[in-house]
């Protein structure tokens, strides 16, 4: 989108997000969510591998994730066959500590999934999470 709104040109229905170039014209812009997206390749993992034990490799390989970075520093990865994460990258900026699991966040988390959730909706993501 930032392309297309420098070149003065209408973004394609196809291309989601939004432009910034509001912000290389010196122009303030309000903070929104970042989303990421994991789809692996589905591949077959080699036996006698020395990468690591079968299983995990597995597991890591056929996962999918969807990912909401929040403007407040929250950062909530929600899995489909593994387990979920939730970092406060304020206090945690190397995402050291998993904090999904603690239970003392469940306004955090449900904000987040309400996000992701919206988010594939929009973007006709049928992973199931």
């Amino acid at each position: 989108p930032t392309l297309m709104d420098l070149l003065g040109q209408a973004k394609p229905e196809q291309c989601v997000g939004r432009s910034l170039a509001p912000l290389l014209r010196g122009e303030a812009m309000v903070p929104e969510n970042v989303f990421i997206e994991w789809s692996p390749n589905r591949m077959k993992v080699v036996k006698g591998t020395s990468l690591g034990r079968r299983r995990a490799i597995k597991r890591a390989v056929e996962e999918s994730t969807r990912t909401v970075v929040m403007p407040d520093g929250w950062k909530l990865c929600l899995r489909d066959k593994d387990m979920n994460e939730l970092y406060n990258l304020n206090y945690d900026p190397i995402e050291a500590e998993n904090i999904y699991e603690r239970g003392d966040h469940a306004a955090i988390v449900d904000r987040g999934r309400d996000a992701i959730y919206r988010w594939q909706e929009e973007t006709d993501d049928g992973l199931k999470l």
